[in-house]
């Protein structure tokens, strides 16, 4: 029994020291064979479906083992099939006349297996996972040598496809997403290098493309968790199911997608994939409670023209991505250096808003409101800039987008608000304070408490305050904006629709919403003076709004022209560079002139 102690001790080693599989598993058969000459040994696995595969069987021809890849166990399998069936040991001595046989005796007698012995290899869970066999060149049974062996080598490969299915498991936590079963990414790492390299190397080139879901978030918050899960694997499936061999797919993050795409010969090719990955997402998906429509933006790198690292393309995918989704989402897009810049510019506005917020380097402007019934100045709109320590004054439009995807808007409003409740001190105690607020806003719990905490800090009158709507604001489902603006009025603060006409305010708005004013937005006010349609619409929403008890601001006043208009059309106040510019607080302090309209109001 020495031989067989050896035959144990060099098959444990082997495990220990991480040997391939099939490689052990041969070397375990073809030492059982010199213990019991001319026995031919032969390993099989059995996967979940019940589907026998060979792993080791070094002295049976090639062409056998073959022959029994995929074959479902079951009664009459022959002898392994009918071992792992049943879950125990099959003794088939005559392999010609054993009915078990009867499908596969022509495979196996004229190679001149006579008889069978094989045994179940069963799992620590007592899962039937593969077979050891024992095949004789004569009729017979085993003996009792035979049984001994075969005892120690079905441990053994028990041992073996134990830590082998443990290290599959691994291999596919650290490979595999788990909600998706597609590679995640750090597969994606290593497999898209190397898919990269080729393809470049072999001139097809490749392209990366970063797929991001539209509106999974949504869907995730009012469907459920599982509805989500649902929802990934089912666009993992779709995306793989359109992808050619040597492609890559993997899930990367929360609801982003990213494909290696490994023959990119031209912008065509790339840009076709991208149309059909698209496509592939344009039918309803099954959620099982509901079915749900799902949008994606893709953004794409090509090798080599944007790089030859994954993670270089990666990089400019994702730029790509950025663009695609800011330009309205459904998109693809295609990267371009112009992009890398414009977010680049972006990602630096963003870090320097994190310190203009805790460095003091805001400011508040001021442009005046005019009374046309008085002809003077009622009240004052607060404008915020941005004095940037390198680039001088910026005005809103330069970072409030990036303001707004840093979170930093709720914060920054916050302190408008404030500063300009503290500079109505300085001003005429008869003019109010007008300051934009945002959906971003009136949406957060508590804002209207925000509003009156910054009236009392100030000490100021609440009628002297005005909250001007700015942007679009969602109508549906807005019971909480609602809410928010009755309370703030309330305190005996007006509410003003900002851009009426030309931006974000509407009809719908001045129905919806409870509003002391509208100002006529910019645009249409300067288009007034030479289109007859402009000019006609202007003239209606004024009317409108007095029939509706709602006072009228005309913005973006320039000219005398526009001015006159203004007030033949009955517009109660205007204001504009006709009157001043937005300046700061202290040029409407330091001299009576700054403070009154000029005398073509009059």
């Amino acid at each position: 029994m020495q031989g067989l102690r050896a035959l144990q001790h060099d098959v444990l080693e082997r495990l220990a020291r991480g040997r391939p599989l099939q490689e052990t598993m041969n070397e375990l058969c073809r030492r059982a064979e010199q213990l019991v000459p001319p026995v031919i040994c032969s390993v099989l696995t059995v996967d979940r479906e019940g589907r026998l595969h060979p792993l080791a069987g070094p002295s049976l021809p090639e062409h056998y083992s073959l022959a029994l890849d995929g074959m479902r166990m079951g009664p009459d399998a022959g002898s392994c099939g009918v071992a792992a069936y049943f879950g125990e040991p099959i003794e088939a001595t005559d392999i010609e006349t054993d009915p078990r046989w009867a499908d596969f005796r022509a495979l196996a007698l004229p190679l001149g297996l006579r008889a069978c012995w094989s045994s179940p290899i069963r799992a620590s869970n007592d899962r039937v996972v593969g077979t050891f066999a024992f095949y004789y060149p004569s009729c017979r049974g085993a003996s009792p040598l035979d049984r001994t062996i075969v005892e120690t080598c079905v441990h053994l490969c028990a041992i073996a496809l134990e830590q082998e299915e443990r290290k599959e498991r691994i291999r596919r936590l650290a490979y595999f997403d788990a909600v998706t079963g597609i590679a995640n990414r750090a597969a994606m790492e290593q497999l898209g290098e190397s898919a990269i390299a080729a393809a470049v190397a072999n001139g097809f080139g490749a392209a990366i493309h970063c797929v991001d879901l539209d509106n999974f978030k949504e869907i995730n918050d009012t469907l459920g968790h599982r509805a989500g899960d649902i929802l990934l694997k089912s666009v993992g499936e779709r995306i793989a199911a359109i992808v050619k061999k040597g492609d890559i797919v993997a899930r990367i993050g929360g609801d982003e997608f990213a494909v290696v795409q490994s023959h990119a010969a031209s912008p065509a090719d790339v840009g076709g994939f991208a149309m059909r990955l698209m496509e592939a997402m344009a039918a309803p998906f099954d959620l099982e409670e509901a079915m749900a429509t799902v949008g994606v933006s893709v953004g794409i790198a090509r090798a080599p023209d944007d790089g030859f690292d994954l993670r270089t393309l990666m990089r400019k995918a994702d730029f790509a991505l950025y663009e695609a989704k800011s330009s309205g989402r459904g998109h693809f897009r295609f990267f371009d250096p112009g992009i890398e810049s414009r977010i680049s510019a972006n990602r630096r506005i963003w870090q320097d808003l994190k310190q203009a917020v805790d460095g003091g380097e805001f400011e508040l402007h001021f442009q005046p409101i005019v009374a046309l019934g008085v002809a003077r100045v009622c009240g004052y709109e607060a404008l915020l800039r941005w004095r940037h320590p390198r680039d001088g004054l910026r005005t809103p439009e330069d970072f409030l987008p990036v303001a707004t995807k840093a979170g930093l808007l709720y914060e920054i409003g916050a302190w408008i608000l404030n500063e300009a409740c503290a500079s109505a001190a300085a001003l005429p105690p008869d003019a109010r304070v007008s300051v934009n607020v945002s959906e971003v806003q009136l949406e957060k719990t508590g804002f209207a408490r925000d509003v009156a905490a910054a009236l009392a800090g100030a000490g100021m009158d609440p009628s002297r305050l005005e909250i001007e709507i700015a942007g679009p604001l969602r109508l549906d489902d807005n019971a909480e904006i609602l809410s928010c603006l009755t309370a703030i009025r309330q305190l005996g603060v007006s509410i003003a629709l900002d851009d009426f006409g030309a931006g974000g305010a509407t009809l719908a708005h001045l129905r919806a919403l409870p509003v002391d004013r509208v100002k006529v937005g910019r645009s249409l006010t300067q288009a007034a003076a030479t289109d007859p349609r402009a000019a006609t619409i202007v003239k209606a929403l004024v009317v409108l709004a007095h029939d509706l008890g709602v006072a009228t601001t005309a913005e973006g006043v320039e000219t005398d022209a526009q001015l006159r208009m203004m007030r033949q059309f009955g517009c109660d106040e205007i204001q504009g560079f006709v009157v001043s510019p937005a300046q700061p607080l202290s040029a409407f302090l330091e001299g009576a002139d700054g403070a009154r309209p000029p005398l073509s109001l009059a």
